[in-house]
């Protein structure tokens, strides 16, 4: 029984440390922990797309100081995860740590992306009726 209780708690203890790694280094940093990405979905007991963005339910939401319409969501000042831009009603998903995996690794169309997104944000964030964008730019990744 106690080889079970020690089993359970490394493999809940390495869980965290790879989601630990992901909000604050990056699914690259992650993923050469296990090897692939495939490993590290598998680690997580990642099954769903959904199962997924919900590693990202935690994100703090701040004010850009750079531009002060658009609130940045992330783990880390200067690695942005999603920008909402209040003006024009748009959310930009950050391209290498989401949108990538969600299109590659669980087959997700352009449009099932923005779907699956937009209900995930309302329900997660309260952001309802926005335009979801990928966005690959530095820029939007290094806003303060």
């Amino acid at each position: 029984m106690k080889q079970l209780i020690r089993r359970i708690l490394k493999e809940e203890s390495t869980k965290q440390i790879l989601i630990d790694e992901i909000k604050y280094f990056g699914i690259e940093s992650a993923e050469r922990l296990v090897g692939d990405i495939d490993n590290l979905l598998s680690v997580l007991n990642i099954e769903t797309p959904i199962d997924f963005l919900y590693l990202f339910n935690d994100l703090d939401a701040v004010k850009s100081e750079d531009r002060p319409e658009i609130m940045l969501f992330r783990y880390k000042k200067g690695k942005n995860l999603m920008a909402f831009d209040n003006k024009n009603n748009n959310v930009s998903i950050n391209y290498y740590e989401i949108w990538s995996i969600l299109e590659n690794n669980f087959q997700l169309s352009k449009d099932e992306i923005k779907k699956l997104t937009e209900e995930w944000l309302y329900e997660v964030y309260g952001l309802s009726g926005v335009r979801i964008l990928p966005y690959r730019h530095k820029y939007l990744i290094k806003l303060t």
